[in-house]
């Protein structure tokens, strides 16, 4: 494997167009280390593998083992105009993260995946879907009532293993999922309907758990009201019953003295829905009728928090969602490898959106810092880690 290893870092010299005093600077070897190495006198390190496949555009799986990166051949999707396909940057963001993951786990970096509940059976979808919410509810041990898109992210990667981060995705849209037996991916798109947003999530989180996503990236284009095929059916019933809970709500529309239009903006912006998914959600539990769901469901979340008296978080929770935000598990993997040596700055860059140097900065203050330099060890849960939890 050794020959093979050289001769693909061979390659990639030769691709750059470098010589190999130039190509050693570069990934911050010098030129006697670089040429041992290549001769097989002395052995890469991680890093430097990591490196030399940064400069060579490719991957250490590549570099070690001759892997060629992650294709994602087949793509379900569905988007704004009803037939169409899924937008072309949709493959392009997958696989970046894909990129990311792989990486990582080329050096020993594996994310851990927990069993999923099972999913259920039976010819009703919109049951399996509400069962399935109950069964991750339960999973999670947490009501997503209070907590941002960005909170209930994290809260849903760490119980199912998740990579899950709002990022820049083609228009058209809104959110995409990916089982790959690897990882578990789901990207939501940025925008600053962070109703929208976090329903996204949601939905997205239910075809994971159904196992929709397997395999291929599923992308698509959310809507609460709308029905296009069963694994959507089934995927806005659980991300219903999983951010309005029938009991909770039933319980919640009970306990007002008049369920009017003012009764349902106080629900909304108490589920942080938006008022068109609460007027669906209750009708569908027939707490209202077909002429009140239409009536209000034109009502906006903004005119919702005007009514709570809290338009100001509402204008935070959308410059949040329009900013977008990084995934955690996967940014707290990337600096576990990097205060080990086994990447480089760029990696962990790429994971969380920040600028190479100003890392640089936060985990090696002073002028000494720069790219090359292999950083010191330490422990995954060192300052440095603990700066970059969202």
């Amino acid at each position: 494997m050794t020959e093979s290893l050289n001769a693909r870092v061979r390659q990639v010299l030769d691709d750059v167009g470098d010589n190999q005093a130039e190509f050693a600077w570069r990934i911050g070897m010098t030129a006697d280390k670089l040429s041992k190495s290549l001769n097989g006198a002395r052995r890469f390190t991680s890093l430097e593998l990591a490196l030399i496949a940064d400069q060579g555009h490719t991957t250490v799986d590549w570099l070690l083992h001759g892997t060629e990166p992650r294709q994602a051949t087949a793509l379900a999707a569905r988007t704004r105009a009803r037939g169409a396909a899924a937008p072309d940057g949709s493959k392009t963001a997958a696989l970046r993260y894909a990129e990311s993951i792989d990486a990582l786990a080329s050096v020993g970096h594996r994310l851990e995946l927990p069993p999923l509940p099972s999913p259920p059976n039976g010819p009703d979808l919109i049951a399996q879907g509400s069962q399935l919410a109950e069964d991750a509810s339960a999973l999670i041990g947490r009501s997503p009532r209070g907590v941002t898109v960005r909170g209930l992210a994290e809260q849903w990667e760490a119980a199912f293993g998740l990579v899950a981060a709002a990022t820049c995705l083609p228009d058209g849209l809104d959110g995409l999922s990916w089982d790959t037996g690897d990882f578990r991916l789901i990207l939501v798109g940025r925008t600053d309907v962070w109703t929208r947003q976090r329903f996204t999530l949601a939905h997205e989180l239910g075809h994971i758990l159904a196992g929709d996503a397997t395999d291929h990236p599923l992308a698509e284009q959310v809507a609460p009201s709308m029905d296009q095929g069963q694994a959507e059916i089934r995927a806005n019933a659980f991300a219903a019953e999983l951010l309005m809970p029938h009991k909770e709500l039933v319980h919640s529309a009970g306990s007002a003295d008049c369920l009017d239009k003012e009764a349902l903006l106080s629900l909304s912006w108490e589920y942080q829905v938006s008022p068109s998914a609460m007027a669906t959600r209750l009708r569908t539990l027939g707490i209202i009728n077909d002429e009140q769901r239409r009536s209000w469901s034109a009502a906006t979340t903004r005119i919702a928090a005007v009514h709570a008296g809290d338009p100001g978080r509402h204008m935070r929770y959308a410059q949040q969602a329009g900013d977008g935000w990084y995934s955690a598990s996967l940014a707290k993997l990337a600096i576990s490898a990097y205060v080990r040596g086994n990447i480089s700055i760029r990696l962990v860059a790429t994971v969380t959106g920040l600028d190479s140097d100003r890392l640089l900065d936060l985990f090696h203050p002073g002028p000494a810092a720069h790219e090359g330099t292999s950083p010191p060890e330490a422990p995954a849960t060192s300052p440095a880690e603990l700066a970059f939890s969202p």
